[in-house]
């Protein structure tokens, strides 16, 4: 899919303004101001089209209501596991314990993750892991799991995936749960999303 247009948008994240060059790192737009402490990263093909993707939301007021809040979800998911996520944690107060536990998950979505594994993996116990997270996140760990496996599958549906093979490979075992959290979550089954998304 061609983006020609994306080198010429900008977009905000916090109170930043930042653009996109047509290759290579992240770099803040002609006058915004330089946050302190700025570190660069390589955009991978992930960000790209999450990016581009949200920001052809611009075009179409009804795909924008329809597709905003998960495209914007996908936004995030890939800018937190990318190689930018470190310094991005680190800049919205998400320290290295619970970067761990979000790179724990990342890398753990098809399979069985407990919260208890989550807080082992920040050194923390579940009380207090579930408290910091929050605080990090504004969502509890149960909520961030379950978007994030939402989110990859939506991704992979968008992509042409069979629904069911989707949920499996995010660790859903039930087809019907896993499109009751999804349409919960995006407003639509994954069968309209897969639609919408082959329409838009």
């Amino acid at each position: 899919m061609g983006s020609p247009s994306v080198a010429k948008r900008t977009f905000r994240l916090g109170n930043n303004a930042w653009a996109k060059p047509p290759s290579g790192p992240l770099r803040p737009a002609r006058n915004s101001s330089r946050p302190q402490g700025l570190s660069t990263a390589r955009w991978n093909q992930g960000f790209a089209d999450a990016l581009y993707r949200l920001l052809q939301l611009d075009e179409n007021p009804v795909d924008l209501s329809i597709l905003g809040k998960s495209r914007l979800h996908e936004f995030y998911y890939e800018l937190l596991k990318g190689e930018a996520g470190h310094s991005f944690r680190n800049a919205f107060g998400v320290g290295n314990e619970i970067a761990r536990s979000i790179e724990f998950l990342s890398s753990n979505l098809d399979k069985t993750v407990t919260i208890e594994d989550l807080a082992d993996q920040a050194g923390m116990s579940r009380a207090v892991f579930h408290r910091k997270f929050k605080q990090a996140t504004n969502m509890s760990p149960i909520q961030f799991l379950k978007s994030m496996r939402l989110n990859k599958a939506a991704m992979k549906i968008a992509e042409g995936q069979n629904v069911s093979v989707a949920a499996m490979d995010v660790g859903y075992l039930s087809s019907s749960q896993f499109s009751r959290e999804f349409k919960r979550l995006y407003g639509l089954s994954p069968k309209q999303w897969s639609q919408t998304e082959k329409a838009s």
